[in-house]
């Protein structure tokens, strides 16, 4: 068989129309022939192995150049392409002997799904470049109409407009209704279905691949906090010690060289961990001891009387 010969119709397969007939028209033996090896023809290639893979890669081009309101309607026809499979089936289960041997199909198969895959690579990079630019020179139109009316078409203001206003421009825009369409006489106005649609296309791709591209930059970042997280919180044995210590003093918490010496041995952790853990527990329990101020401010005072002792 050759390649040439097997080429399934697509739009009927996953458009859920009606297949060839099998029988004849009427017009002589040749014609019923033709039909029913075009039938088998393609029963092979419905049975074939590939065929769910080339099914796929036919599918995914036709996304690709789909507006996004009409993607829905490609699903809705893929869900009816088993109620064609099921019409080629029965020619398919004719003959066993083959067992999708035939060399040539499979080798069909086989380059049709690659040239689909390419091609929907080919179809996106156009789509990106030239939606892209399209939508780089709406904008560029839009600020050159900005700059000569000094009206942005784009976004407003956020401010909404009174009733009053409303039926002000609903009756000047009825003055028009008979010469003018949604767009003016200058040819600006509200973008049409198919470059909104376009645009949100544009969009979507956009924000795909800056989440690709930052994405494992977002992972390092999270995992870098989560290990300092890690890092600066100490393991429970250690603050017990370190609590410990506290409640003995807690009328003077502020440890000697000797004492964080000696907490660092029996704790494993470093001088500057102490330190800070001492810190930052004196913060949290400044106001509610105040025992520990009475004495630092005793101490203040009995320095000061020191020094004027002195002088």
């Amino acid at each position: 068989m050759k390649p040439s010969q097997v080429v399934v119709d697509h739009h009927n397969v996953v458009g859920g129309g009606e297949t060839e007939a099998v029988a004849g028209d009427g017009e002589g033996g040749g014609g019923v022939l033709m039909s029913w090896q075009n039938a088998r023809q393609k029963a092979e290639v419905l049975s074939h192995p590939l065929y769910e893979q080339l099914l796929a890669a036919h599918v995914a081009c036709l996304r690709i150049a789909t507006p996004v309101d009409q993607l829905p309607r490609i699903d809705a026809q893929l869900a009816q392409s088993q109620q064609v499979v099921s019409k080629y089936s029965s020619l398919g289960d004719l003959d066993h002997d083959h067992d999708h041997d035939d060399k040539e199909l499979d080798q069909f198969m086989t380059h049709y799904v690659l040239l689909l895959c390419s091609f929907k690579e080919q179809l996106q990079q156009h789509v990106r470049v030239h939606a892209m630019e399209a939508v780089m020179a709406c904008w560029e139109i839009e600020q050159s109409l900005q700059s000569l009316t000094g009206v942005s078409p784009g976004e407003g203001t956020g401010a909404t407009m009174s009733d009053d206003d409303e039926d002000q421009v609903d009756s000047e825009a009825n003055l028009f209704d008979g010469s003018l369409d949604a767009h003016d006489g200058m040819g600006f106005g509200l973008p049409t279905e198919s470059e909104r649609s376009l645009m949100e296309r544009v969009r979507q791709e956009l924000k795909h691949e800056l989440k690709q591209g930052y994405k494992e930059k977002i992972v390092d970042i999270r995992e870098e906090i989560l290990r300092k997280r890690r890092a600066g919180k100490l393991p429970g044995d250690t603050t017990s010690v370190l609590k410990s210590w506290w409640q003995s003093h807690a009328k003077w918490p502020y440890p000697t060289e000797e004492d964080k010496a000696r907490l660092v041995q029996e704790t494993g952790l470093q001088l500057k961990q102490i330190n800070n853990w001492f810190i930052n527990q004196r913060k949290r329990n400044w106001h509610s001891n105040p025992s520990s101020s009475t004495v630092l401010k005793s101490k203040r005072k009995s320095n000061a009387g020191d020094r004027d002792g002195v002088m």
